[in-house]
């Protein structure tokens, strides 16, 4: 309720909110369909009850940290690869079927119609997901079960490549930078974002336009640091490669750079290096799954 109270403080600071807005700014329950609420506390129950380290993100990370909330249809949980397999017999023991969507990234515990993702990396292969989601994680109840919530600074990190035509989360990143900014471990941040700080970069830029007024979100020296770094890459010498990062952001808005106008797709060479850990093929090929996905049944060969 903290958090939530100065977000809305917060907000008033930056102008009267209209009664829309009011509803998306909510200190209320976070509200979820009553068929998907006894799925959730289900399988969150399993979980807690294996001992499984995982946590909550998605819509309802974002609703903890912002109080802003949105109907979702489905559940993100986050696991270390290294607990996949533990927590997928977990579900199937508390009645749902085990999918493996993608070898290094993505499970899907199903019941019906109705799903959790299971999420041990990220799709472009950058990362696989790793303790500190968990180590600098929040307790909260969800569907009337203990969870933990990821971190404000893992959530800005991860959507950070998340740029898809039908869907960029630009909105939560600078929603999570006024509401929450001013607490968070930007060196944190800095160290996870690495080489691809210009999306950083770009994000802090687009929180200074949609809040032209309100600096407290970021860091000066953080703002410093990366328009150091932007002064510098500028003067940089081109090698004049044919090389595109954009399929790291979206796949689909820049196919056309890899497929049509034969750029080296750097997506690839990253998703290649993480199929090829140990962990991804112990994953893939263990007996628990009631169904694997096409992708995957190429990946093992």
């Amino acid at each position: 309720m903290g958090e939530v109270s100065r977000t809305l403080a917060q907000a008033r600071k930056m102008g009267a909110l209209s009664r829309e807005e009011q509803r998306s700014v909510t200190h209320g329950d976070f509200w979820v369909p009553e068929e998907e609420r006894e799925l959730y506390k289900l399988a969150l129950g399993a979980l807690n009850a294996a001992g499984i380290a995982y946590v909550v993100a998605g819509a309802y990370a974002i609703y903890e940290h912002t109080g802003i909330y949105r109907e979702t249809k489905d559940l993100d949980v986050f696991v270390e690869p290294t607990h996949l397999v533990e927590a997928m017999r977990a579900l199937k023991s508390a009645g749902m079927r085990a999918r493996l969507e993608q070898p290094h990234w993505l499970a899907k515990a199903t019941r019906g119609d109705l799903f959790i993702d299971m999420i041990f990396g990220m799709g472009n292969g950058l990362a696989m997901i790793d303790r500190d989601w968990y180590r600098y994680s929040r307790p909260a109840i969800l569907a009337a079960t203990p969870v933990r919530v990821a971190p404000a600074e893992e959530l800005l990190w991860h959507r950070l490549f998340i740029s898809e035509r039908h869907r960029q989360d630009m909105a939560d990143i600078v929603h999570l930078m006024v509401c929450v900014g001013h607490s968070m471990d930007w060196n944190r941040i800095l160290h996870k974002t690495a080489e691809h700080w210009p999306l950083l970069l770009a994000q802090v830029q687009m929180f200074d336009y949609v809040y032209p007024e309100h600096r407290d979100g970021v860091p000066r020296w953080v703002r410093e640091e990366l328009l150091d770094r932007a002064r510098a890459e500028a003067g940089r010498e081109r090698s004049g490669e044919r090389v595109t990062r954009g399929p790291l952001i979206s796949r689909f808005s820049f196919s056309i750079d890899v497929h049509e106008w034969q750029m080296h797709d750097l997506r690839a060479e990253f998703v290649d290096r993480t199929c090829a850990l140990p962990i991804v093929h112990e994953i893939a090929a263990s007996d628990l799954w009631d169904e694997r996905s096409a992708d995957v049944e190429e990946f093992l060969g």
